[in-house]
Parts: structure tokens; C-alpha cells; sequence
């Protein structure tokens, strides 16, 4: 098994976009997609790009992605990490791709000065929660997801 993980360059939209709509399906919004692969190429290798992805490849073939993007912690006054999102293929999970994806996630904060990387998870997601508890992460169970979108984003800023 050779298990590696690379920076995503141009031409990996199509791959990144199956990883995305995977992930989707797993959450039951595959539905509520809009993005298409040139979409991820545009956002990620742009001349204004704020956001990065990693790839893992298990004997060649696409088994996993972590898309992130710069943000910004008002607590540390410092730009930070936060993680989009991190999937695995099904058929390449519990085989260390997660935690592969998480270390080279982590490489690449340290290497750019980031205090830290942030990212939100389903509170069902038990596989989830014991890969980053494996890593270490500190997981507030208080903490609430919000989004403002479509109709409502409309109405708000009329």
C-alpha cells in the first residue's frame, strides 16, 4: 500500500469535485450542489486564491481531499486555518488517509505561520470525531454552525 499526500495542482478540479460530492451524498446534500470542477480550479490556483487543497492518493488512485481556507481569529488578532473540509473516499476509509490528510494539513499551517487550524463536524459523525480526537483536537460540543444563504441571505440584506 502506498499511501501519498500532495498539494492539489491545476487539473485536479475533477478530482476534488468527486471528493466534494461524496462527501455531499454522506451528508444527504447532494442535492443542494451547485459547484462543477472549474469552479475548484478557478478558487484554488486563481491570482486572488485565499484557499488551498491537499490530495491523497492510495496506489495512484484519488482517495481523499482536505479543502481549506484562510480566515481570521479576532482571539489571536492572527490569520488562521479553517478546514472546509476533509473527506474520504468510502472505499479507502480506516486506512490512514484522514490522518494522513490531517498531518500534512498541520505540516502546512507550521510551515505558514498559522496558530492554528479550526473546522466544524457533524455531531453524528462518530469516525469523524475519533480521527480528530486521535489527533488531538479540542472538540467544543457547544459550539453551533450557522449559515445565512439563498432567501434568507436576500431578505436580510434588503
Amino acid at each position: 500500500m502506498s499511501l501519498s499526500v500532495r498539494a492539489a495542482r491545476p487539473g485536479d478540479g475533477e478530482a476534488l469535485h468527486a471528493m466534494m460530492m461524496a462527501l455531499a451524498a454522506s451528508h444527504g446534500h447532494a442535492d443542494e450542489v451547485t459547484a462543477v470542477a472549474a469552479d475548484f480550479e478557478s478558487a484554488l490556483f486563481g491570482p486572488q486564491s485565499i484557499s488551498g487543497a491537499l490530495l491523497a492518493e492510495l496506489d495512484g488512485a484519488p482517495a481523499g481531499s482536505a479543502l481549506w481556507h484562510r480566515s481570521f481569529s479576532s482571539f489571536r488578532g492572527r490569520e488562521v486555518m479553517f478546514l472546509e473540509d476533509l473527506s474520504v473516499l468510502p472505499a479507502f476509509r480506516r486506512r490512514g488517509v484522514g490522518q494522513a490528510l490531517l498531518r500534512a494539513l498541520a505540516v502546512q499551517a507550521v510551515d505558514r505561520g498559522y496558530p492554528s487550524i479550526f473546522w466544524n463536524m457533524m455531531d453524528w459523525n462518530a469516525g469523524a470525531r475519533a480521527l480528530y480526537q486521535h489527533a488531538g483536537a479540542e472538540i467544543d460540543d457547544a459550539t453551533c454552525s450557522c449559515r445565512l444563504h439563498g432567501a434568507a441571505l436576500e431578505r436580510l440584506a434588503r
